[in-house]
């Protein structure tokens, strides 16, 4: 019989699920925080969550009974495969109970194990992170300092893993060093409003190398992080919204890259027809309209979900469904700086397409584009450089693309937002115009000398952009088979819907569209 050996092993996942004691759990749920075995219970489907590596950690033995385990430390890398919808994913979660869940070799052992285990099953991976980061009381442990490592795995597995599964990463505390570093490798970031800071050295350090005192949230909160640098895609109210998130995200992608995403009925009439969205947008080309209402009657009903919302906020990026099927969306917001192109952009604009290639979700650009932002602040922050190096993933992406002109689209941004190096499936609403410069501020520069020599100035200018604008109608370039269709602005739905099947179609039966891509997904 074995069974003594069955009581010690019960005993000692007894003494692991513990986490940091009584005292320091009591202290997590003080400060408005879940436990890491918490929030991993309130993710998965109920009783779905294989934990691997639950015994590790730093153990008491007696010392005169040596086989006596006294006590033991868990590695605060708690981690294993759970279900989330029916779906396996690979879930790691930090233990902050546990010396504020700091990096040491057992972290990064398993760690690296984590890695291998979602790549080796090819799931998505889903990283609940509430880390200090490394700590220095290591040293005296192991008698030396080691060279740092980007990624215990190795950085080539870490990238290798980006362009193979998604990758969620939901921040819930303080994250510093090699946890803030895991915020940034993913697909999709959440931190939780308030209780969430990512940093590269917390306030201790700024104080020590500057004598500067500043708070937390200051230093990396939200307002910061989401709203402002991009370095985290979404806010959440609290840790369930967090967990909600992750969840609604995954259900957009597949679980691999040599997986197709998954179709769901939406109840949704693709031949719907709204009213509305012929006159949602101004004749005035200078005023602004509501685009997030123009998705919400062309996409199915309550399919949009956004990333980087408050980021780079010109630009929109968000997954939707169109008759059940999953796709990326891409729209310039008008409601800030006209919806230009600007430094700020240009990542959110790359690396959401860079994913959406990944992963095979095929693409509809909404697209009302200005150009590129312009201004000294725009130069200084290198727009230009920015801008085209975005414009190269779309060039570079194969799944299919539908552009939807809906108004402006002008320069070289106007250019990259749509490419003629494969089949393009594109539109125009009748209040679409374009060109290598607008006519408002365009005929005045290359005109100037004969406007200001003219007895009328005023009146000659506005001769010339009357002119200018009976040239730039869109059903002139339609005529020149310039722009494929001009549609009545009800019919969106409906051929957006019809080119959704075909691309899926298409596309899925291409063997060399799945697995890595040889260029990898960028950062």
């Amino acid at each position: 019989m074995w069974k003594p050996e069955i009581d010690d092993l019960k005993r000692r996942k007894e003494l692991a699920n513990r986490m940091g004691g009584e005292k320091n759990v009591a202290k997590q749920h003080k400060s408005g925080r879940m436990t890491v075995r918490e929030r991993i219970e309130a993710l998965v489907d109920k009783d779905t969550f294989l934990e691997r590596g639950i015994l590790t950690g730093v153990p008491v033995y007696d010392k005169k009974e040596k086989d006596k385990l006294l006590s033991i430390t868990p590695c605060p890398f708690v981690m294993g495969v759970g279900r989330v919808n029916g779906r396996a994913v690979a879930i790691h979660g930090d233990d902050f109970t546990i010396k504020g869940a700091s990096v040491g070799r057992m972290y990064k052992a398993k760690g690296t194990y984590f890695i291998k285990m979602a790549r080796a099953f090819k799931l998505p991976m889903i990283r609940l992170v509430e880390g200090a980061g490394g700590s220095i009381k290591e040293i005296l442990e192991i008698g030396y300092t080691e060279l740092p490592q980007l990624d215990p795995g190795g950085m080539q597995g870490q990238a290798d893993i980006l362009s193979e599964v998604p990758v969620v990463a939901l921040g819930f505390g303080a994250l510093v060093g090699l946890n803030a570093m895991y915020m940034v490798e993913s697909h999709f970031s959440v931190m939780v409003k308030e209780k969430a800071q990512v940093f590269v050295g917390g306030p201790p350090l700024v104080k020590a190398a500057f004598g500067q005192d500043i708070t937390k949230e200051d230093l990396g909160g939200y307002k910061l992080h989401a709203h402002l640098t991009g370095v985290v895609d979404n806010v959440a109210e609290d840790e369930h919204d967090a967990l909600d998130q992750a969840r609604t995200f995954l259900s957009y992608l597949p679980s691999n890259a040599w997986e197709m995403p998954e179709r769901k009925e939406s109840g949704d009439d693709p031949m719907r027809r709204e009213e509305e969205l012929l006159s949602l947008i101004p004749r005035d080309i200078r005023k602004p309209y509501n685009i997030r209402n123009l998705l919400d009657l062309v996409l199915d009903r309550d399919s949009i979900f956004e990333i980087g919302r408050y980021q780079g906020r010109s630009q929109i990026t968000a997954l939707a469904r169109l008759n059940g099927y999953p796709v990326g969306v891409l729209a310039n917001d008008p409601m800030h700086a006209a919806g230009s192109f600007d430094w700020d952009v240009a990542e959110k604009f790359a690396r959401f397409i860079d994913m959406c290639d990944t992963f095979h979700l095929p693409i509809v650009n909404l697209s009302d584009q200005p150009g590129f932002t312009i201004g000294k602040r725009s130069e200084e922050q290198g727009t230009i450089r920015k801008g085209v190096r975005a414009s190269m993933s779309l060039l570079q992406a194969t799944v299919p693309v539908a552009v939807m002109f809906l108004r402006r689209c002008f320069g070289v941004a106007g250019g990259a937002q749509s490419t003629d190096e494969k089949l393009s499936w594109r539109f125009a609403w009748p209040s679409a115009v374009w060109g290598n410069i607008p006519i408002e501020g365009g005929v005045y520069a290359a005109h100037r000398g004969e406007i200001e020599s003219a007895d009328d100035p005023e009146a000659y200018l506005k001769d010339l952009e009357d002119t200018y604008r009976a040239i730039r109608s869109p059903f002139r370039t339609a005529e020149a088979f310039g722009i494929e269709d001009i549609i009545d602005p009800r019919d969106t739905r409906f051929l957006l819907c019809q080119w959704v099947e075909m691309a899926y179609a298409a596309y899925k039966v291409d063997a060399r569209n799945f697995g890595r891509k040889k260029r990898g997904m960028r950062m």
